[in-house]
């Protein structure tokens, strides 16, 4: 019988980033699915937002995507040579 890391290493490994990501998603769903069902009544609200739960930062900008995009940036160009 084959283990887990061995079924990935052959089977989910080879497939394209994309077909991995859907992947990823239906095992996420399923997951969230079941566990919704276990804690509550069936009434078709589960999300991954119940499973994982939100965060708030307190900075109202940290969900700009070109804000982010600037900062990674920025970082990236970074040689990081002042630091110990």
């Amino acid at each position: 019988m084959q283990t887990v890391r061995e079924i990935y290493k052959q089977t989910i490994r080879p497939l394209g980033e994309g077909q991995r990501l859907e992947l990823a998603t239906l095992i996420l769903e399923e997951i969230t699915s079941d566990r919704t069902r276990a804690s509550k009544p069936q009434n078709g609200s589960g999300s991954l937002r119940e499973l994982f739960g939100s965060w708030s930062s307190g900075n109202p900008t940290s969900a700009d995507n070109e804000q982010i995009d600037a900062d990674l940036a920025g970082e990236y160009g970074n040689s990081h040579e002042d630091e110990d």
